[in-house]
């Protein structure tokens, strides 16, 4: 049986497959504005059933990984004997 994890509960919360644009938000911690935009923008592929609109969770985490990560910038090693020592 699959208990869910006490470290990550909205995911363990949400089924398998597709998701709605308000679990979405919650997991990804945006406003449904916001969800709302970025579909109607095509940043978010989505599934359309009738009225409903469905997400693949999998596939929008990689998008939004992808799209938005912020890969951290190189240190640039501090040369020798450019300070002063006391």
């Amino acid at each position: 049986m699959n208990t869910p994890s006490p470290t990550d509960p909205i995911t363990s919360s949400l089924p398998a497959g597709k998701i709605n644009r308000k679990q979405l938000a919650a997991h990804c911690g945006l406003s449904l504005r916001y969800i709302d935009e970025l579909t109607r923008n095509g940043v978010l592929g989505h599934f359309k059933i009738g009225k409903s609109i469905r997400y693949d969770l999998a596939e929008i985490e990689a998008t939004l990984h992808e799209r938005f990560h912020v890969r951290p910038k190189a240190r640039k090693l501090a040369s020798t004997g450019t300070r002063s020592q006391a």
